[in-house]
């Protein structure tokens, strides 16, 4: 048991050093062309009964720097008022416009985006997100280069209160994995509140085809497609006004919902590498959760136990803080620290309830 504990905490040290690697290689390649984009962008938002805040996403749209695009919010049949208030910023300003969507579910409503686009790029956010006014002129700059077929930018979560921050805090570790495995060449996610992609290619690899049953993983799904078909080309952009801020879970509830939807993607994950990835983080949790027990029952393993968990502790510090540093959270120390005896224990519950519970998305069950 020594042995084990001391191999899983080496193997741990070993992953997050390569993901520190990786983040720090992400802000030391070379910035995308300095010419200006030539294409028109399309921005796509999905949006079902976001009449609290898709106003204030469309206000920071009509403040963007870039200025050939247009955004398309797609109604996935909403029964408050959101179409009216799409409508009322359309009738202000000619580059928006609501339209609804084909069928039931995002995946079907960004779908119905995209084939009604204008633009030659895509960029897709979510209607609870907000953005900065160069956002669309950064996350975009890089399709100048005709190489360059995906691109994906920062998150971070406001936190107003100690939920939102113990939220902000964790999602983290996903912003941070998705941009240091991206330029380490081994691309495992993305989110699509911050993803931006060619048309053209959107079509060529199917669109969603084959993932419209899975409640979550429209982003990851594409990326993986695009990925496959064009090694090389998908890119993180690390420019400050790129990133974005999305709502917390205002509850628990929604929380877990939330989660779990976000777990069950996995088991439709065809990538080898990023299914190993996920069993080997869900594998530390579970060692985590054991050198609780035996850190708080005593016996000849206490030492080795707390030598664990401390290393780990640091080790994820290490990482996040830099990530936090760039999406502009601000570190909070007692939530990190309570998030390191929590984490554990809902990693593990949502990976074995995802698999069971079935999966929701705005009221409907997928």
């Amino acid at each position: 048991m020594v042995y084990l504990l001391a191999f899983l905490a080496g193997s741990y040290v070993s992953f997050i050093l390569g993901l520190c690697l990786g983040w720090r290689r992400l802000f030391s390649l070379p910035p995308g062309p300095a010419r200006p984009l030539i294409h028109r962008v399309s921005v796509v938002i999905a949006a079902r009964n976001e009449q609290g805040c898709l106003e204030m996403l469309l206000q920071d749209l009509t403040r963007q720097t870039a200025t050939n695009f247009e955004v398309i919010v797609v109604d996935d049949h909403s029964d408050d008022a959101t179409v009216a208030i799409a409508d009322s910023i359309a009738q202000a300003d000619s580059r928006f416009r609501c339209i609804p969507a084909s069928g039931e579910g995002k995946k079907s409503a960004l779908t119905t985006g995209v084939l009604h686009a204008t633009g030659s790029i895509i960029v897709t956010t979510d209607a609870d997100c907000r953005v900065q006014p160069g956002w669309l002129q950064m996350l975009t700059a890089r399709f100048a280069d005709s190489h360059t077929q995906l691109v994906c930018g920062g998150v971070a979560i406001r936190a107003d209160t100690f939920f939102a921050t113990l939220q902000s805090i964790e999602f983290l570790s996903l912003i941070g994995s998705a941009g240091a495995a991206m330029a380490l060449g081994f691309p495992i996610m993305c989110n699509g509140a911050n993803l931006g992609f060619r048309k053209v290619t959107f079509q060529e690899v199917g669109g969603y085809t084959g993932n419209f049953h899975v409640a979550s993983g429209d982003d990851e799904f594409l990326l993986r497609k695009i990925g496959a078909r064009y090694p090389g080309s998908l890119y993180f952009i690390t420019h400050p006004q790129s990133v974005v801020t999305t709502r917390a879970a205002r509850t628990l509830g929604a929380f877990a919902r939330q989660r779990l939807r976000w777990a069950g993607k996995w088991r439709h994950n065809p990538s080898a590498y990023t299914v190993l990835v996920a069993l080997y983080v869900w594998a530390i949790q579970v060692t985590t959760c054991a050198s609780l027990v035996l850190v708080l029952t005593g016996g000849t393993l206490q030492g080795v136990a707390a030598i664990f968990l401390v290393g780990k502790c640091l080790a994820d510090a290490w990482f996040l803080w830099p990530v936090a540093r760039f999406v502009g959270v601000r570190w909070h120390w007692p939530a990190f620290l309570l998030l390191q005896l929590l984490y554990p224990l809902y990693v593990i519950a949502t990976g074995l309830l995802s698999n069971i519970l079935p999966n929701t998305w705005k009221g409907r069950k997928m």
